[in-house]
């Protein structure tokens, strides 16, 4: 994951990435005692959205290292839309969260993202992001 993520621990809310395509990406994301955001034995709100950008940063740091041949780039939140969570995951708890390509223009992307633990759905929101230009 070191390749394709900036963040390094304890800011690291990514620790795999379970599959890519040009469309759809799935991360993983196990809650140690040790991560930063945690409020009472929970992912805080703003843990739980950090989670969900760096899942589309893996997306894009994917395809930059790997189909572009590209070093990693620094990408931005620029909007988060429709943030709806149904519960906050508790340490211990392994996220899986599937990264949804929307659009991609210009650099600037669109992605609906969706968080679940097991069966459990924890969260979901559409997420705006830009690549910092060189």
């Amino acid at each position: 994951m070191g390749t394709i993520l900036l963040q390094q621990r304890p800011f690291r809310f990514v620790d795999t990435l379970e599959s890519w395509d040009p469309k759809t990406t799935v991360t993983g994301f196990s809650i140690e005692p040790d991560v930063l955001l945690l409020e009472n034995g929970l992912l805080s709100e703003a843990g739980l959205l950090e989670h969900m950008a760096q899942s589309c940063a893996a997306r894009i740091g994917y395809e930059t290292v790997y189909i572009k041949h590209e070093p990693v780039k620094i990408g931005f939140i620029g909007q988060v839309k429709d943030y709806k969570i149904a519960r906050l995951p508790r340490v211990g708890e392994r996220l899986r969260t599937t990264v949804e390509l929307v659009s991609d223009v210009f650099g600037i992307s669109l992605c609906d993202v969706s968080v679940r633990s097991g069966d459990q759905f924890i969260a979901k929101a559409s997420l705006k992001t830009a690549i910092k230009s060189d």
